[in-house]
């Protein structure tokens, strides 16, 4: 699967005015434009000299003369550039001393993510003057400045030439945290159905996801979806598809073969239901309503929605699916979410909890494929005969691969928004679970658990394969989260 793409405006800064541009700021603006477009998911702008007048200044090509931004002037007509091209961030990268007017002045009209680099100091030439050629070390604070006192967050990744590897290590991460940003701006998430009765834990303020974010939530009723399922004509194509695919998902199956054929008529209607409101992620009722009304589990259906990038939370919980969508962002849609449970702490390993939910994890995850199963909740051995009217079938049951994991929680309290981030490790075990499920380690177990609770974390978070601290940090900087670091 190809990274998704993000946009990034090249602001190549320069102290002009002396003559032409230096053979020096010509590299490092050369440098600069190469090495970050030979980053995944990268998707480049940046200004350019007209091909005809190297001495326009045309906004609607972001022509500039030398391509680099010297003054006001170049400045708006860059900024003009980069807005009709949508970028989603920017880098600033001084060339020579850089202009901290005109380089600010990019960032203040368009309100987008920035990080900040300076380029090395090259040896000093031959000759009576022993001037220095670039200088960029102390332009580069008179660039920040201007950045801070405009209040603008910015991330400085350092004094750094672009063909380093910590230059891609640090337009990496950014670029990763403008993808988190994106994502949550302006998001669309739908919630199915009410909260399960008593859950006040999963409540969130709708008005709060106005005002920080920009989102709006997206409301279906249980009984449309359900109404909607149950139209579809039984030779729809699109059923009998959907029953190939969960065959093919999973090893063994132990539920009744009604199950398959309910199952595939209201994943088609959750899908359409997505698909028309151009959702960005969900979170959906899965008890007990749908068991009453429908007459099966649907924890399988989110494994397979969330694996195919449809981001299903379970329990209404609207901001467990936030917490997906900044993971699944940060990863640029290259790992799979998981939306789990903190259950239990191990009995024998002080340090390991079990990250579990009641089957709803995509079989991506499986560690192995061979041992993947599709289960009711009272034969999680799969040795009884399959019943037709079992309102508790339909979970997935299998452990989840080993490996690095971040863990990720979004919560609002009072409008003030903070985000847990957690580091562990899916450590591999013999033992037969229920659901989808992993024995985590961390570091300090009872430090995480302590946070949790004095915090106010509930129970749900989001888990992704991965190291995501430093983008999801980087991304709590830039849309004013509180960070919550458990290392």
């Amino acid at each position: 699967m190809a990274p998704t793409r993000v946009k990034i405006g090249f602001v190549p800064t320069l102290r002009g005015g002396w003559g032409p541009v230096s053979d020096w700021c010509a590299r490092m603006r050369e440098d600069g434009i190469r090495f970050l477009q030979q980053i995944d998911g990268l998707e480049l702008v940046y200004p350019r000299p007209h091909p005809e007048d190297p001495s326009a200044i045309v906004p609607e090509g972001g022509y500039v003369p030398d391509g680099v931004v010297c003054n006001l002037d170049h400045a708006e007509a860059v900024a003009a550039y980069f807005a009709r091209e949508k970028v989603d961030g920017i880098v600033i990268g001084a060339l020579n001393f850089g202009d901290e007017r005109s380089a600010s002045k990019i960032a203040e009209l368009l309100k987008v993510p920035v990080m900040l680099y300076a380029t090395k100091e090259p040896p000093v030439p031959e000759g009576p003057s022993l001037a220095r050629v670039s200088d960029s070390y102390c332009g580069t604070l008179s660039i920040a400045a201007g950045l801070y006192r405009r209040k603008l967050p910015f991330h400085f990744a350092g004094i750094l030439l672009a063909d380093e590897p910590a230059f891609r290590h640090e337009a990496e991460v950014f670029l990763r945290a403008v993808a988190v940003v994106k994502s949550l701006r302006n998001a669309r998430i739908g919630q199915i159905g009410l909260r399960p009765s008593g859950f006040e834990t999963v409540a969130y303020d709708e008005k709060a996801m106005i005002q920080k974010f920009g989102q709006n939530v997206i409301y279906l009723d249980l009984a449309d979806l359900v109404h909607r399922a149950q139209e579809y004509l039984d030779e729809d194509p699109r059923l009998a598809e959907i029953t190939r695919r969960t065959r093919q998902s999973v090893a063994q199956i132990t539920v009744a073969e009604e199950w398959l054929q309910k199952a595939a008529r209201l994943e088609l209607s959750i899908r359409e239901f997505w698909q028309n409101a151009r959702l960005s992620a969900m979170a959906m009722s899965c008890w007990p309503s749908i068991q009453r009304m429908y007459g099966i589990s649907v924890c399988a259906i989110f494994g397979k929605l969330t694996g195919d990038g449809l981001l299903t939370a379970c329990e209404a919980d609207v901001i467990g699916a936030l917490s997906m969508l900044t993971q699944h962002a940060a990863s640029l849609h290259q790992a799979i979410p998981h939306f789990i449970d903190w259950t239990i702490q191990h009995r024998d390993h002080p340090n390991r909890f079990l990250a579990w939910h009641c089957g709803n994890a995509p079989t991506c995850l499986a560690a192995d494929p061979s041992r993947t199963a599709l289960r009711s909740r009272q034969d999680m051995l799969g040795v009884l005969p399959p019943d037709p009217c079992d309102d508790q079938a339909g979970l997935y049951q299998f452990q989840l691969r080993p490996g690095p994991v971040t863990l990720c929680r979004l919560a609002e309290y009072d409008g003030q928004w903070k985000m847990l981030i957690a580091s562990g490790e899916i450590i591999p075990s013999d033992e037969t679970l229920t659901g989808t499920w992993a024995w985590v380690q961390v570091r300090d177990h009872h430090l995480l658990y302590r946070t949790l609770v004095e915090e106010g974390f509930i129970h749900h978070a989001s888990l992704i394969h991965g190291n995501q601290r430093d983008s999801l940090l980087l991304a709590c900087k830039f849309l004013d989260i509180r960070p919550v670091l458990i290392e």
